[in-house]
């Protein structure tokens, strides 16, 4: 018999899943399709409690699974989430209740690492003045910057060491750069096994670093951990990538670093999102901008369609399944 199941993202669910994928869900399970943008928590309870649903599919814009509708249908039994976060559509109490929940995991770490290299990439090109000579002032090599560096053995740093960071590590084995970590969560063996050197404090990781890529996720512990006093201790010429969270960098402090030229930064994520037209980190051209696409890339979204549907099989062969949110990767996840 097949089991019953509510979908309930909202009207990007395509970008997920393919026609071949939905039908695919159609026949696997006895599937209800809501656009759940619009669903508040009342609303949310009913939709469960008439299909009867045991599982439920969420999304980007999926209403949150508080405990008030997980009580109201303890027939629920499983949160298959599409994509990352699920703390905008699932509350701690209900992870701490005990639901089974997962997302995509660690499946984005790809497309984040890659940008990230990108990013040390454009920094030491320095690409932001570059195309602005070549685009604007419709200059030429000799008008360019000087400064334009490889990443060919350069010292890098990164501020967190969980899987994203660890994949970067293996993008970047072709440049054979010294590369050394700060995260006190992640064990020696992960270190040894990727020839990583562990650095105890992250004054040293940004003091001893020509580039420091930002990789830790965003918690009390961390809100503003980089700070005017970090900044100070990069060196000069030093670059920062942040592919993480905006809330990790005091961005003021940030700002008045990059005025001064000493340093060159590429960020994806900001603390105010969408970044205001007025910020005035648009138009500095030792920074480079990308309003939080690092991943995934929309060709490579179908990718956690495939991982949900792997799970969904998962779970009616009562096989474990993958990427699973437990409690403390709730209070982890960014």
């Amino acid at each position: 018999m097949k089991k019953k199941a509510l979908m309930v993202v909202g009207r990007n669910v395509g970008q997920f899943l393919t026609d071949d994928m939905m039908e695919e869900l159609h026949n696997l399970l006895e599937l209800t399709v809501r656009n759940g943008e619009s669903l508040n928590e009342q609303e949310y309870a009913q939709a469960l409690t008439e299909t009867e649903a045991e599982i439920v599919i969420t999304g980007w814009n999926s209403p949150l699974l508080t405990q008030f509708v997980v009580s109201q249908n303890p027939q629920l039994k499983y949160m298959c989430n599409l994509t990352g976060s699920v703390r905008p559509m699932v509350t701690r109490e209900v992870v701490a209740n005990g639901l089974l929940v997962s997302n995509w995991g660690n499946l984005i770490g790809p497309t984040v690492a890659e940008a990230a290299l990108m990013g040390m990439l454009s920094c030491l090109r320095r690409s932001v003045r570059v195309a602005f000579l070549m685009h604007h002032e419709k200059g030429w090599r000799g008008d360019g910057p000087k400064d334009v560096e490889s990443l060919f053995s350069q010292k890098i740093g990164l501020h967190g060491f969980g899987n994203i960071a660890q994949i970067l590590v293996r993008l970047l084995d072709p440049f054979e750069c010294d590369v050394s970590a700060y995260d006190p969560f992640v064990g020696d063996e992960v270190f040894k096994r990727l020839g990583v050197r562990r650095v105890d404090t992250l004054d040293a990781l940004y003091a001893q670093n020509k580039i420091v890529s930002i990789h830790a996720p965003k918690t009390d512990e961390t809100f503003h951990v980089v700070n005017a006093k970090i900044l100070a201790q990069m060196q000069d010429g030093a670059i920062l990538v942040n592919t993480a969270r905006g809330a990790l960098i005091d961005t003021d402090a940030l700002i008045a670093e990059l005025k001064t030229g000493r340093i060159s930064a590429s960020l994806d994520v900001y603390e105010q999102e969408p970044l205001p037209t007025d910020s005035p980190l648009r138009g500095l051209l030792n920074c480079q901008l990308t309003p939080h696409t690092a991943g995934p890339t929309p060709d490579r979204m179908i990718d956690f369609g495939r991982a949900a549907i792997d799970n969904i099989c998962r779970y009616g062969k009562g096989e474990a399944v993958m990427h699973v949110v437990d409690l403390r990767t709730y209070d982890l996840i960014t």
